[in-house]
């Protein structure tokens, strides 16, 4: 499900033009930003200077070098001492190479930020990034993650591409929300565009299976983090993504189209991801209860979990899934039969609209 957002009621309240928190003990939130590094001592360089030239200035910055073998711990350092606000940056070594997802949770547990944004080592942020993002969640509908526009750019910084065509915002601010997982889709740009609610970031960084995302976890993540809280496209360019040919999954070269970045082979596969989320549902059930109630971590589930797989799940979380087995299959059928039917009525609402346009 999208929603265009091109008038905004909410904009007007943001906390970033709004006098009457002046003179208050109220304050804009810490934002922290992870930097997962392993092997790109070329970049890293460049990719923290443009943390520490953000116009948003209350951050925090960890770097997390995932055991490289190059020189990227001293190019690191010396970034660091080069820095204007060099307090705020911090590095973490890792003594073995754990992967993407593994790297993103030791910097996860330094956060402190109401909001985290993730950065791949080898990417670059414009001045404007976080607060960019931070005017999204904040003077917008409230949702778990926001991605934004990426300029993309080759290994000597020169920009060959206008942006990143996986972020499909259609030009407006979009909001896509009561998404199912069963079948593959993608509407974000790369981990590099997105700022997350930490909460819902916590929520659901997985305790297993973390060797089958060491790269592209930005995948698992997004998708369970829209599933829990909606997310927001921004349509403009606030970042870029380099396709350098060393990338750990973009390796593919520009020539046109909305092809993919990379071998899809070497990819996570969507139905390894869609189990993982329903694992991390199960695994953080109590939570999910308290924050959305039975019915709504029912409504999860219906929309990550097949009807055939009822059996199996009913097996494993039996205090979990307490009913008979028919209870949940007839659940499961309603639900298929309202969100056809809520499918339908969206589309010939929209395409109402539509003519309605072109009529005036």
């Amino acid at each position: 499900t999208v929603n265009m957002l091109t008038n905004n009621p909410y904009e007007k309240f943001t906390p970033f033009v709004d006098d009457r928190l002046d003179g208050t003990p109220l304050r804009m939130p810490l934002v922290s930003v992870i930097v997962t590094s392993y092997n790109y001592a070329r970049y890293i360089g460049q990719c923290i200077q443009s943390i520490d030239q953000q116009t948003y200035e209350n951050f925090h910055c960890v770097v997390v070098d995932d055991c490289s073998t190059d020189d990227s711990i001293s190019v690191i350092k010396k970034a660091f001492a080069e820095c204007k606000g060099a307090e705020k940056f911090s590095l973490v070594s890792t003594k073995t190479n754990g992967g993407q997802m593994v790297a993103m949770k030791r910097g996860l547990a330094q956060a402190t930020g109401a909001f985290v944004v993730m950065v791949d080592s080898d990417d670059y942020l414009l001045n404007d990034f976080i607060e960019t993002h931070l005017k999204a969640h904040l003077g917008r509908l409230t949702v778990a993650v926001t991605s934004s526009i990426q300029y993309q750019i080759n290994g000597n910084g020169e920009i060959i591409g206008g942006n990143h065509h996986d972020n499909q915002n259609n030009g407006t601010f979009r909001h896509i929300y009561h998404t199912q997982l069963h079948n593959p889709f993608w509407l974000w740009a790369t981990c590099s565009s997105m700022m997350f609610r930490r909460l819902a970031l916590e929520l659901a960084m997985p305790d297993k299976h973390l060797d089958g995302l060491r790269i592209c976890a930005d995948n698992y993540l997004v998708h369970f983090c829209n599933l829990i809280g909606g997310s927001l496209l921004i349509p403009s360019i606030q970042g870029c993504y380099r396709r350098h040919g060393q990338n750990g999954f973009g390796k593919n070269a520009i020539i046109g189209g909305h092809l993919s970045v990379g071998d899809m082979s070497e990819h996570p596969d969507h139905e390894t991801v869609r189990k993982m989320v329903v694992e991390r549902l199960f695994d953080i059930h109590p939570q999910l209860k308290r924050l959305v109630g039975e019915g709504g971590f029912m409504n999860l589930l219906m929309r990550t979990a097949f009807i055939r797989e009822l059996p199996s799940l009913k097996g494993r979380y039996p205090r979990i899934l307490d009913r008979e087995l028919s209870y949940y299959r007839g659940e499961f059928m309603r639900f298929r039969y309202l969100y056809k039917y809520w499918g339908l009525k969206g589309r010939i609402k929209s395409l109402l609209s539509h003519r309605e346009r072109l009529r005036v």
